[in-house]
């Protein structure tokens, strides 16, 4: 992949793994063309060195004695199978630009035009989902994608429901907190590879950075950054996803949530959500309309064998969700979120005091 001048300065400069953001930012800042930092390094030496640090400063300059540094990087990535994208490249998301402390290189694995895609929605909920979520994030995610593409991270639960949903149509933008060395979780090395071959991964990190405790609410401004749209389907109060959530209403975004029970733990963020303003999702349509697009009629999400029990059965009548686990043997804690589901699907209504009835 062919880069121009400042595509090359912008690579040179983020490849020097002790500066911070803040940092490199201010040291690009310097001059008026980011390539004069290189063409004329002793004319801002001084400065580099009171932003960078001396020791910092030698080593950049001493990667400046020949072009042998910045090649060997650049082949380095390509036999990584990495392309980099730069602020100051064309490709360069504009939704990213507007944001604060936008990434100065995207290193990227799979399909680039995916970041062009004019529309997208996250979606996004914590590694500790509820098996029935999981569920409905998979169908939501699938049907979705046909009129978005899908961005999210890459963690164990909603994360994954969410890219498995998305993978068949290949229209799917995971975002690592890491660089492509390391995969975090090991476990999702396999999907990882998957998205590599039909989707997309991204990243702002070089490829030896770790996965870092601090990067990933770090990370969660570029997933709010790229979409047009964020989707909460899980999360206790203090999860990551907050800080998805919170970027998303900063940058002007749709902000979606799932609905929880009443002390439902793993999901009182949505419920947070949406008392802050964000939309109450029931089913596609929720989210569909509020883009003006309609979906084709793959917006009735078919039922499992577990809903379409509690269906049958609440069609006979009002039940109070204790009649509902002595009929079928299930505990109270094993229906709340097969009940959540069929009411997101406007299948049930919850007519108070943990009474239900069918409505469709």
């Amino acid at each position: 992949m062919g880069y121009t001048r400042e595509e090359k300065t912008i690579i040179w400069l983020d490849s020097f793994l002790s500066l911070d953001y803040a940092r490199k930012v201010k040291i690009s800042a310097l001059c008026k063309g980011l390539f004069e930092l290189v063409s004329d390094f002793p004319r801002y030496k001084r400065a580099v060195s009171q932003i960078a640090g001396e020791g910092v400063c030698a080593e950049m300059e001493r990667s400046l004695d020949s072009f042998r540094y910045l090649e060997e990087l650049l082949c380095s990535y390509a036999r990584k199978g990495i392309f980099c994208i730069t602020y100051y490249s064309d490709s360069y998301p504009v939704s990213l630009k507007e944001i604060d402390n936008p990434p100065l290189v995207l290193y990227c694995k799979g399909n680039k035009q995916l970041l062009s895609d004019w529309r997208k929605l996250a979606i996004v909920g914590s590694r500790r989902t509820s098996a029935n979520i999981l569920k409905l994030t998979e169908e939501f995610s699938a049907a979705l994608g046909e009129a978005f593409t899908i961005v999210t991270g890459i963690a164990d639960g909603a994360d994954t429901a969410a890219i498995r949903g998305a993978l068949p149509c290949g229209k799917i933008i995971s975002v690592l907190a890491n660089g492509f060395d390391h995969v975090y979780p090991e476990c999702n090395r396999n999907l990882l590879d998957k998205i590599i071959e039909s989707g997309l991964v991204v990243t702002e990190y070089p490829p030896a950075i770790l996965p870092h405790k601090y990067n990933f609410p770090v990370r969660n401004r570029i997933i709010a950054g790229l979409s047009d749209g964020v989707l909460v389907v899980s999360g206790r109060l203090k999860s990551g996803t907050r800080h998805t959530a919170k970027y998303a209403f900063e940058y002007g975004r749709e902000v979606f949530a799932f609905p929880y029970n009443i002390g439902a733990e793993s999901g009182a963020v949505c419920n947070n959500i949406i008392k802050e303003g964000g939309k109450l999702v029931e089913n596609l349509v929720d989210i569909s309309a509020a883009f003006g697009i309609h979906l084709t009629e793959k917006e009735e999400i078919p039922l499992n064998e577990t809903e379409r029990e509690i269906l049958e059965l609440l069609r006979r009548g009002e039940a109070h969700i204790g009649e509902l686990s002595k009929i079928t043997g299930k505990k109270i804690y094993e229906l709340q979120p097969v009940l959540v589901s069929l009411e997101m699907k406007r299948r049930v209504a919850d007519c108070g005091g943990n009474r239900y009835c069918a409505i469709k």
